[in-house]
């Protein structure tokens, strides 16, 4: 028996809430189902077969719960058999070209009852279902009879015809019953079994029916394979619930597929974005057929269809071309474009079809339109959760909401517009590309007819942007070429760095390109060469310094060999590698920087001359500038208890390049002058620095963690001067003296006090750490192995790290004039016994704005949760924001 599923709410969208019901309501002798070479089936003669079918199911010891796995190739008797079995039990179709071991996986775990397999057609799945112990239902077409009728002969002595004391359920199947089991992809997991209810496939197919307006005049020429939700439901049930007409053919056959317009008279098509352009190679020299044959419109779903493909099937069959949106979890359809004379927008799946569509962040929080994030559904034709799966239910409902796993964006009509499949996301480096970003870009080249950008790996960076393409017939590109297109059009860092060309480029089984593992299927390894990219020449080094650099840059980032212009961040390089790239510099030259020093030095070279230009310079300047470009008014981010600001960087990025970020470093970083010991001293400094930048508010500021109390500290001085503080942002910033305040000393100490060791002595703190908990003394062993470099540039930065520390101790707030906004942390552990303000609550007189962001105490600034950090801030400095006359109208 199948597993029992909670019941969800009536079918509220359509009129019927089983496929028997539905095919019950249509004309008898209206035709639902052609073929080539057959005669056509109408409606009547569909159910009697229908009824037939489930009878003998019965007798063969299958009913309603058992699933029967159905094998057989595309055509009319795999619609009917598909319909007549979700009938009476529950289908589950198989792509019959999987081999024998996955024949024994699929079959295994459906806990099928029964093998539905053609007669005469020699398959792996029988000899596995044989194994197995599963029965094999023989169907065989009648080909005198019409298009789909066929015989169904079983043994009466399989195991199938046994019950194991288990009542047989006969007859038709309920609304709640499972009437269709898929599984997912599976491309970065096991698959998982997705169980469709009668009631889920109607509103589905109903929805779909009110979208394209379907009646029965309009018929469909299906070339989707009948083993996937888009064939199955965007096809032929949204068909057959109009009581319109489908046309089953073998599959999709560029040449022949313009002989079956002639025929068949089809109003309309679906298919995936790869059977479009394969049909518009050889569009134009059936421009006739298209003429005598006009179609309603064509349907494209279950993949992005790139604008320029959209245009160019418009022209090639004078027909609007409507892109929609699905998945197996939802029935098939969830957003579609409108028919004309409703707008049609490129590039998006258009509007809510059916389900409730909402945009959602990682923490659950509903976005407003123009903001990305997560695309998450809810209605009756969303399944009620994956079988025998509860993590995977768990993390993929919330709040009711199913979410969908592609990251996308609403506009301010609704539109939906899908940016990419978050587990296809290129990670390079950090930061995160949308590979259907570099799709349409790169689909716009003259001479490229099919495209797919996917995750190449990289020594370093983790991953790079990489792209297969196939090129239009009699037509020529280089990858040179190509990559110099795409630059004049994208940022450098989504420009591929390999641009493969191929005659064909894998698919999966449906057709659809699959972005997934193509690295591994074309075999591409990391090396040098792509790392460099063929734009990018090595520069070797020129003199000692450079090479003295180099070769420490190589040791610190585990690369060979390194150029003098290549950038430590696109090689990989982060905060915690640059502390120890200083302190190899520092053991090398004998020369002290700040970490703040790679925010203007990103290369060897640059580096180099910043260390000619130090000799007797004056103390460097606590003001950095991280993203200095920008028409905003910019944002002044203060250092956290390590006084270092370089692990902000990503944060600045995140916020756009209109926005200027600008980071404060403690004072005596580079060991010229001493550290400062009151938050008061260095509020009252921080100022000045900013003041001279920016002589006038309104101002800006943030402080991460312990940096937030500086930030407040500053925001009372600017206030006291008469100044304007539109934003004091504080990053899970803790009141001094509150409770929960004895958490964030113990996370700053230990970040700290790892931050001023090497590799190999952050270790051994680590064990000394350990050691004092249980009672033994591995720290004192372990300073004898690593020794603390004293009077170094780890003892500067000991130095700021007790200096802030001593700052803190001895700080007391008072009531801030102003508002507050707390931007919180939603997973450190003590969150469940404190208080979730962080003692904030009673001090802004203007109140406390808390915004619920993603990570801990110290991932918040990490990926990925730096981008939704980002997102966030945003926001607030948006609503932050007031015309400029305002504030000289207050200063009077």
């Amino acid at each position: 028996m199948a597993n029992v599923y909670p019941l969800i709410k009536p079918n509220t969208h359509g009129h019927y809430v089983s496929i028997r019901e539905m095919l019950e309501k249509q004309a008898a002798h209206a035709i639902a189902i052609a073929a080539p070479g057959r005669r056509p089936l109408t409606y009547d003669r569909l159910r009697v077969h229908i009824d037939h079918t489930v009878k003998t199911l019965n007798s063969m010891g299958v009913g309603r719960g058992d699933r029967v796995a159905i094998v057989l190739p595309n055509g009319p008797e795999m619609a009917v058999a598909f319909l007549a079995v979700a009938s009476g039990a529950t289908s589950a179709p198989l792509n019959p070209a999987y081999r024998a071991d996955e024949f024994e996986f699929y079959l295994s775990d459906l806990k099928a009852k029964g093998l539905l397999i053609q007669s005469g057609i020699d398959s792996p799945a029988i000899a596995v279902a044989r194994r197995l112990g599963i029965s094999i239902l023989e169907c065989s077409p009648v080909s005198e009879a019409e298009a789909g009728i066929f015989s169904l002969r079983g043994d009466q002595h399989s195991p199938a015809a046994k019950t194991n004391g288990r009542r047989l359920l006969r007859g038709f199947a309920e609304p709640d019953d499972v009437a269709l089991v898929l599984h997912t992809s599976g491309t970065t997991s096991r698959p998982k079994i997705v169980p469709l209810r009668h009631t889920n496939i109607c509103a589905s197919a109903h929805n779909i029916q009110v979208t394209l307006q379907l009646t029965e005049k309009d018929r469909c020429l299906n070339i989707m394979p009948l083993f996937h939700i888009h064939g199955l439901i965007g096809a032929t049930v949204s068909s057959l619930v109009a009581g319109a007409s489908v046309v089953y053919t073998p599959g999709l056959d560029v040449t022949t597929f313009f002989k079956w317009m002639e025929t068949f008279h089809p109003t309309w098509y679906t298919a995936v974005p790869t059977m479009h352009q394969a049909l518009l190679t050889q569009a134009e020299s059936n421009r006739e057929i298209i003429a005598r044959n006009p179609l309603r419109f064509i349907r494209s779903s279950s993949a992005a269809l790139p604008p320029k493909v959209m245009a160019e099937l418009e022209r090639a069959f004078q027909a609007p071309v409507i892109e929609s949106y699905g998945m197996t979890e939802a029935s098939h359809q969830m957003a579609s474009n409108p028919l004309p004379p409703s707008p049609r927008k490129p590039g998006s799946v258009g509007v809510a079809a059916g389900p409730e569509i909402a945009v959602m962040d990682e923490i659950g929080t509903l976005l407003p339109q123009g903001q990305k994030g997560e695309i998450v559904i809810r209605g009756t034709n969303v399944m009620s959760g994956y079988e025998n799966n509860p993590a995977e239910v768990k993390s993929s409902f919330t709040n009711g909401w199913f979410r969908t796993g592609d990251q996308g964006f609403l506009d301010t009509d609704g539109y939906l517009f899908v940016t990419g499949r978050l587990k296809e996301m290129i990670n390079r480096g950090g930061e995160k590309i949308s590979p259907y970003e570099v799709d349409v870009v790169l689909m716009d080249h003259p001479a490229i007819a099919e495209v797919v950008t996917f995750a190449a790996p990289h020594v370093s960076l983790g991953e790079e942007v990489a792209a297969a393409v196939v090129l239009k017939e009699n037509t020529s590109a280089t990858e040179r070429e190509i990559q110099e297109f795409a630059r004049l059009r994208l940022v450098d860092s989504k420009v591929p760095r390999r641009v493969i060309i191929l005659k064909e480029i894998p698919k999966g089984p449906t057709g659809k390109l699959q972005r997934i593992g193509l690295a591994e299927k074309l075999g591409l390894m990391p090396s040098y060469s792509e790392r460099l990219g063929p734009e990018k020449a090595f520069v070797a080094s020129r003199d000692a310094l450079e090479l003295q650099l180099t070769e420490i840059w190589e040791k610190i980032l585990g690369l060979k060999p390194i150029g003098i212009k290549d950038n430590f961040f696109d090689l990989g390089g982060n905060s915690l590698l640059a502390v120890n790239l200083i302190l190899e510099i520092e053991k090398a030259t004998g020369r002290n920087l700040p970490p703040s020093f790679l925010l203007e030095a990103f290369t060897v070279e640059q580096l180099a001359d910043m260390l000619r230009r130090q000799e007797g310079t004056s103390p460097s300047s606590l003001l950095v500038a991280i993203q200095s470009n920008g028409s905003n008014r910019p944002f002044f981010f203060i250092h956290a208890v390590s006084g270092n600001v370089l692990h902000y960087r990503t944060l600045s990025r995140y916020l756009g390049s209109d926005q200027p970020f600008y980071g404060l470093q403690a004072q005596g970083l580079d060991g010229k002058l001493p550290p400062l010991h009151r938050i008061q001293d260095m509020a009252s400094l921080y100022i000045k620095e900013v003041r001279a930048l920016q002589p006038d508010g309104p101002y800006f500021l943030g402080g991460g963690s312990s940096g937030g109390i500086v930030a407040f500290e500053m925001a009372q001085q600017l206030h006291a001067q008469g100044q304007h503080v539109a934003l004091l942002a504080l990053f899970d910033t803790y009141l001094p003296g509150s409770k929960t305040n004895n958490f964030v000393q113990k996370v700053d100490r230990l970040v700290g006090d790892l931050l001023v060791r090497r590799p190999k002595e952050g270790l051994s703190y680590l064990l000394g750490m350990l050691g004092s908990r249980v009672g033994t003394s591995v720290q004192g062993l372990t300073r004898k192995i690593y020794p603390r470099r004293e009077g170094s540039v780890t003892r500067t930065m000991r130095d700021v790290l007790e200096a802030n520390r001593d700052a803190l101790r001895n700080y007391t707030p008072q009531m801030y004039p102003g508002q507050i906004t707390l931007l919180l942390s939603s997973e450190a552990p003590e969150r469940s016994f404190y208080d979730r303000r962080l003692g904030w609550s009673d001090m802004a007189a203007d109140g406390l704005d808390v915004q619920v962001v993603p990570g801990s105490h110290d991932t918040l600034f990490a990926e990925p949760h730096v981008k939704i950090l980002a997102e966030k801030l945003k926001v607030c400095i948006q609503k932050a924001h007031v015309p400029e006359g305002r504030f000289r109208d207050n200063q009077r």
